[in-house]
């Protein structure tokens, strides 16, 4: 019975491991999988945090909307340019006649909240347009005029939101520098939609 018992055991025997070549395959394989994934994992990141930056501006513009109706007051939001980017605040209008730039350095339209930008949320995000030319304004009706200036809404960086639920009808520019979103605002009716411009085929709606 004890020599049944070590016969089987020397059958079973240490299961054979991997050699010192085979490891090493296994290591180099590993290698190249990790270097070809993170490209895509860091470039699928910066998309999601670009996409998430617009969302919220879209958000922000549709609440501030909302507000001015409910509340029956003129609200604004006021860009300065800050460094390579641009921050904004918000402000309530003091004196009946809308958010105007006198009235905020006077003092009369009271600041509510800011100064705030997209870079302190969302790494590497800002207000402006990527180094690489971007042809027109979304989606597609022409130029884009002094691609330095992210804030196109007239010749005012501020957006306002009246009580009758109209909106200063406009352009906001996201970036981080390789790709880019636009926040379109349509002032008679205060939709505001959001493109994303692809090199391919354009301004694209959707962020």
């Amino acid at each position: 019975m004890a020599k049944g018992r070590r016969n089987a055991s020397t059958r079973a025997g240490p299961s054979p491991g991997f050699s010192l070549l085979e490891a090493l395959v296994v290591l180099a394989l590993l290698g190249i999988v990790i270097a070809v994934s993170v490209p895509w994992v860091a470039a699928a990141v910066a998309r999601e945090r670009l996409r998430a930056a617009g969302f919220e501006v879209a958000v922000l513009l549709r609440g501030l909307r909302q507000r001015s109706v409910s509340e029956r007051a003129a609200f604004g939001l006021r860009f300065v340019r800050a460094g390579e980017s641009w921050s904004y605040s918000t402000y309530r209008d003091g004196n009946g006649n809308g958010i105007r730039t006198a009235d905020i350095l006077a003092l009369r339209d009271p600041l509510l909240q800011g100064p705030e930008d997209p870079g302190s949320r969302f790494e590497g995000i800002r207000f402006g347009l990527p180094a690489a030319p971007v042809p027109e304004i979304p989606p597609g009706t022409g130029s884009i005029p002094d691609p330095a200036d992210p804030v196109k809404f007239g010749g005012s960086d501020i957006i306002g939101f009246s009580p009758a639920g109209s909106v200063s009808g406009g352009t906001l520019y996201l970036t981080d520098g390789r790709r880019v979103l636009a926040v379109v605002v349509y002032g008679p009716t205060g939709r505001i939609r959001v493109f994303r411009f692809d090199p391919e085929g354009g301004w694209r709606e959707g962020s």
